[in-house]
């Protein structure tokens, strides 16, 4: 009985530090990811600016996530514009256009799973001679829970190989035109 009160009290201790050293962990992330694409800026804009052109580059396709339907609401671009999807492998989220600036940025809300996970997100364009930089940023608030501070340690391993993905096809379809 002696034993299993020590390894009670070690695994409490484990716990107990992991949080604490938790709490110390920085209370947000903020992934980014940037290519050049041998296009114009005003091309590649529009195929970010208009969310019905998303699943043709975005790492989050059909393909992927065969079970996942997509859903488009409010204007076809610019601010207003809302991209959803729902699936059981893919998760449910939504995304919104919150600020376009022709031919060099557009920042967007990212929910998912309603409301549980909120980030902001901006793309930027950048002419650059006959070439353009592509940068992608996907930003969020982890709140005080140690947690998700834990979690967001992983954020970039996660969720920037998605943006690089993206970011790549998009590349490849501005390219090939």
């Amino acid at each position: 009985m002696k034993t299993f009160k020590k390894v009670l009290l070690a695994l409490a201790a484990l716990v107990a530090a992991l949080l604490g050293v938790g709490l110390l962990l920085p209370g947000s992330y903020r992934v980014e990811r940037q290519v050049v694409i041998r296009a114009r800026p005003d091309t590649v804009f529009a195929k970010v600016n208009t969310l019905k052109h998303w699943p043709e580059w975005t790492a989050w396709t059909v393909a992927r996530f065969p079970d996942m339907k997509l859903a488009f609401s409010g204007p076809d671009a610019g601010v207003g514009a809302v991209y959803s999807w729902a699936g059981k492998t893919s998760g449910d989220g939504t995304l919104k256009l919150t600020r376009c600036e022709p031919g060099r940025l557009i920042a967007y809300d990212l929910d998912f799973e309603h409301g549980k996970y909120l980030s902001k997100g901006e793309i930027t364009f950048t002419a650059e001679g006959e070439a353009v930089a592509v940068k992608w940023t996907n930003a969020g608030d982890l709140g005080a829970n140690p947690v998700n501070r834990w979690f967001g340690l992983l954020m970039d391993r996660m969720m920037g190989p998605d943006l690089q993905t993206g970011l790549d096809n998009l590349k490849r379809s501005s390219e090939a035109k």
